[in-house]
């Protein structure tokens, strides 16, 4: 026994165990004032749905301040979705923002976001994410149109596939064809759920643009009649693309304002032969107040020419545009082209 050892007094026995609570207990130290948001997500998948669905999901929100958390504004960036939370979150307590979208204009790839604005200082605005795949109950890959373009003397095939997204089966007993100047034929790839339409345009078809369709006859009571649209063009050996010159709307108070917006008027077009070279000869046109410039200029021959239509501001009055540009080649078998020109002076 050390007799020199020393001794403690109550008091400063203690005040150790006071310092000791006082250091295992730091929370008391730290706790957060004001409010504060806890988010265990912030963002949810809800995978693949049909289009027309109704996706509903709950965030989590927890206050684990020592104020109440305050919501000030609750915004959306689609349409057709809502919201609902309640104003305030007691401290500790915590309550979920419920989102639900309605898919029915959406399709594709989506994303919708809800930010919530509150008077948490450290995170005065939270944004919730909602993604997924909408899908159509009928779709149509790669797109609900053929389309095709050619030249004369050939034949091409274009196809599109139908396909039921739904878990009904979806039968597709018959075909109409409005035009003439395709042939359409349809098969199941997988009975019930995919569809192929096969459109073959002949080699006998003449240059012509031409806009016609086909309707697929379901057993869908919704949609009991679907339409592709087939729209064909068939070039001839020498073309002009686009085959007509839309100055759209002009208005003679804007260009008294900025003459140099006429320049952004200009509209232009290519000429172009299917094989070889060829001259153009002369372009002229009926409308008094278009000029015409060519590129290559000169009598030189090329596969193409680029045609620029501009306006002559000093010569424009009030009315339609209605005219026609008249190009000369030296192709002995398509001489002559015509494109259309059509606008309004306001």
């Amino acid at each position: 026994m050390n007799l020199f050892q020393p001794r403690l007094s109550i008091a400063a026995l203690c005040l150790m165990m006071t310092s000791t609570l006082f250091i295992a207990s730091p929370r008391a130290q730290h706790l957060p004032q004001g409010p504060q948001a806890i988010l265990p997500n912030l963002s949810h998948d809800f995978g693949s749905v049909e289009q027309g669905s109704k996706v509903v999901h709950q965030f989590t929100i927890r206050n684990a301040g020592t104020a109440s958390l305050t919501l000030t504004r609750l915004s959306l960036s689609e349409s057709g979705m809502t919201a609902k939370m309640r104003p305030a979150i007691l401290p500790g307590e915590q309550a979920t923002l419920t989102v639900e979208w309605d898919t029915a204009g959406v399709k594709g790839t989506v994303e919708g976001k809800a930010v919530l604005e509150v008077n948490d200082p450290a995170k005065p605005q939270i944004t919730f994410v909602l993604t997924g795949v909408v899908k159509q109950p009928i779709e149509f890959l790669p797109y609900q149109a053929i389309f095709a373009s050619l030249y004369r003397g050939e034949s091409v095939h274009r196809s599109v596939r139908i396909v039921n997204n739904r878990e009904r089966p979806l039968g597709i007993s018959r075909l109409e064809q409005q035009g003439e100047h395709f042939h359409a034929a349809f098969k199941p790839v997988e009975s019930g759920k995919l569809y192929e339409l096969e459109v073959t345009v002949p080699a006998s078809v003449p240059p012509g643009r031409y806009t016609e369709a086909v309707f697929l006859y379901t057993d869908d009571p919704k949609m009991p009649r679907l339409m592709v649209p087939v729209n064909v063009l068939v070039k001839p050996d020498v073309y002009a693309n686009p085959e007509t010159v839309d100055f759209g709307r002009v208005a003679l108070r804007e260009l008294a304002h900025n003459s140099s917006a006429l320049d952004l008027l200009t509209q232009s077009f290519i000429v172009r032969k299917r094989a070889g070279n060829f001259s153009i000869t002369t372009v002229t046109s009926d409308i008094p107040f278009v000029t015409i410039r060519r590129s290559p200029d000169g009598e030189g021959s090329a596969e193409a020419f680029r045609i620029d239509v501009a306006l002559m501001n000093n010569r424009l009055q009030p009315g339609p545009i209605s005219g026609t540009i008249r190009i000369l080649t030296d192709d002995k078998e398509f001489p002559e082209l015509i494109v259309a020109v059509r606008g309004e002076i306001q």
